[in-house]
């Protein structure tokens, strides 16, 4: 709590275009859109609802919401296949982005869970990783939609990543709310819209 506590006060000022000098204002930002899973990786499954599918589909709307931004949206996965962590790892360090964003969703045992999730790692790109994921969640929170504290995670992609990255569970296959954006077109053009949003 106290790590994000002072990571949330240093990244107090920092803006999108600021978060990498390099890229000045009229240059697009990169940002990698990884899918989570595919191919005979499926994720989370609630009856015939699959994660790799949901991720695929929020990718495919966040991609087009961003095609008059000043922002370059690269889908890593744009088909139903299995890709290694390492291969992805591989692929995105080849791309040099300025931004990853792993999109996944839930489950729990607990039905009642609900809400979207940010993760990030703790390494060298803390901060400007903690910079984007809490306006990710912020996007969010201000459509009412229930969201966690950024949190803290040791997922193999983003600790082994040379970039800013983030994972963000879009919402529980578990819960029946979650349900109603997760599988439905209108729900799933929500998500996006709401991390689209976050890159301005």
């Amino acid at each position: 709590m106290r790590l994000f506590c002072l990571l949330f006060v240093l990244c107090v000022g920092f803006n999108f275009a600021s978060a990498d000098p390099t890229h000045p204002n009229k240059n697009k930002i990169k940002v990698v859109i990884d899918a989570g899973h595919g191919g005979s990786d499926s994720g989370a499954i609630n009856n015939t609802v699959l994660e790799k599918q949901i991720v695929a589909d929020v990718s495919s709307h966040l991609k087009e919401l961003c095609k008059d931004k000043n922002i370059e949206i690269i889908l890593l996965r744009t088909e139903d296949k299995f890709m290694s962590l390492q291969e992805r790892i591989s692929k995105i360090e080849a791309l040099s982005p300025d931004l990853v964003i792993s999109l996944h969703a839930n489950y729990s045992k607990d039905r009642e869970r609900n809400g979207v999730e940010v993760f990030v790692a703790e390494n060298e790109f803390t901060i400007k990783s903690s910079y984007f994921g809490t306006k990710i969640l912020e996007s969010f929170k201000r459509k009412e939609f229930k969201t966690s504290s950024l949190k803290s995670a040791n997922f193999f992609l983003m600790r082994n990543l040379n970039c800013p990255a983030v994972t963000v569970e879009l919402g529980f296959l578990s819960n029946p709310e979650d349900m109603k954006y997760l599988n439905s077109e209108f729900g799933q053009k929500f998500l996006a819209k709401q991390i689209a949003s976050s890159l301005d």
